[in-house]
């Protein structure tokens, strides 16, 4: 389906490129009525992709799309208004159009058709009323009103979404948690701590690949979908994750929040979070930082961002691709003194994510042998068994049992020091303890 352009009468506003695929207003705000070169079947859905919008913020108003009984042939230029609406066609002719208050925004995807209910239109995964009572006895065109902020759109075909599981896996080579690292290449994998998705997580997701890949599934509605991190984030942490699937048809890319509540305090009590918008979660009691639309226009399948805790300001940044160039965006402040478990509430265009890697400072590496730590691995001997060693200094036994995780990790003095500059996290699994038992050494 291509677009069939006019010219407006006033100035040459409105002009049509690669092969009348690309629509563009050049100036102005309004001028940019086109509509589809030959009538549209019912029930033939047309995918429409934003490419270009007006950065300056000058205009207000936006898209208007719908349908037309008037043959655009029979339109003279001079006779055609500047804006689709209130009304493009003669008093006995009939046309359905609807503008798009909602900002829009580059390489987003709208969809729009009819049937013998009436004319509809699909944002953010949910079809909205163009018109409820429209004649498709009689040949329709599509109308597409380049207004305000937007500047110029394409016909598209169909993107191609991750449905199910069985789609996703389809979709790569390899299984999707084991795809290569392709811009953060100076990492080693032996140097990551082991995270995954947590288990508690919105009834729209499911996790694959153990609990290392979500993927949100097609629904009319979303109303929860949390996905939570299931490792807290100490300041000078690294967080890694690579985007999988995306749906251009959202106009937002979704939430990403940090909360100090593990998330297994929510298993069997999702429900008491807020539904459809997290926003409310900051006037909970807990400590939430929410960052809405993290992610800028660029975001596409198979990019990696890292997340940075930053040990000396308290920011937690976001770097896309490993880029040197562009400085990273500020996702929120924290408090130097907590950590965090970060979270997504996945309500807008990624569809499938996995985590890949947390480099952690002061904790424990759970490889083959789960007592190594990444300091010790460059200033102890490898022949010696360290397992009973204090991970602070490693010199003196660990003599100090931690309540309720149980796990031995330092001596007496580094228990002193540590407590004395950080908060009761356990430097092992990052749990909160209550007490540290001091047990006599062999």
């Amino acid at each position: 389906m291509y677009p069939k352009g006019f010219e407006n009468g006033t100035a040459d506003d409105h002009k049509l490129e690669n092969n009348a695929t690309k629509a563009v207003r050049h100036t102005s705000f309004d001028h940019g009525i086109t509509f589809t070169d030959k009538p549209v079947n019912i029930n033939e859905r047309i995918h429409l992709k934003i490419v270009e919008v007006d950065e300056t913020r000058q205009w207000c108003g936006s898209l208007a799309i719908g349908f037309t009984q008037v043959d655009p042939n029979t339109i003279r230029q001079e006779d055609l208004p500047k804006s689709a609406l209130p009304n493009l066609s003669p008093t006995n002719k009939f046309s359905y159009v609807k503008r798009l208050y909602e900002t829009l925004t580059k390489q987003l995807c709208i969809i729009f058709y009819y049937n013998p209910d009436g004319a509809y239109f699909i944002l953010d995964g949910r079809e909205q009323d163009i018109s409820k009572a429209i004649d498709f006895k009689k040949p329709l065109w599509a109308v597409i009103d380049i207004y305000g902020n937007v500047k110029a759109v394409t016909f598209t075909t169909p993107p191609k979404t991750t449905d199910d599981g069985k789609s996703l896996f389809a979709k790569y080579p390899q299984k999707p948690d084991k795809l290569p690292i392709r811009y953060f290449t100076h990492l080693k994998p032996e140097n990551f701590q082991p995270v995954t998705f947590s288990n508690v997580h919105g009834p729209e997701l499911e996790l694959y690949c153990e609990y290392k890949v979500a993927l949100r599934k097609r629904l009319q509605k979303l109303v929860r979908p949390y996905l939570f991190i299931n490792f807290p984030m100490a300041p000078g942490d690294e967080l890694y994750i690579r985007i999988l699937s995306i749906d251009p048809n959202y106009r937002t890319p979704g939430i990403f929040g940090f909360t100090n509540v593990r998330p297994s305090a929510f298993t069997d009590k999702l429900e008491t979070l807020p539904a459809n918008d997290p926003a409310a979660l900051v006037d909970r009691k807990e400590y939430w930082l929410l960052r809405e639309e993290p992610f800028d226009e660029t975001l596409s399948e198979l990019d990696e961002y890292r997340i940075l805790f930053d040990r000396t300001s308290g920011e937690i940044l976001l770097c896309r691709n490993n880029d040197t160039v562009s400085q990273p965006r500020i996702l929120t402040f924290a408090d130097l003194n907590q950590t965090f478990y970060p979270f997504l509430f996945l309500n807008g265009r990624i569809t499938a994510l996995s985590v890949f890697g947390l480099i952690a400072q002061n904790v424990l590496v759970t490889d083959a042998n789960p007592t190594t730590s990444l300091t010790s691995r460059t200033d102890v001997n490898d022949e010696d068994d360290d397992s009973d060693r204090c991970t602070i200094c490693y010199d003196a036994k660990a003599t100090c049992v931690l309540i309720p995780c149980g796990h031995m990790i330092f001596c007496t003095k580094c228990k002193v020091d540590y407590e004395s500059r950080s908060a009761k996290i356990c430097p092992k699994c990052r749990a909160e303890y209550e007490q540290a038992i001091e047990v006599e050494a062999d």
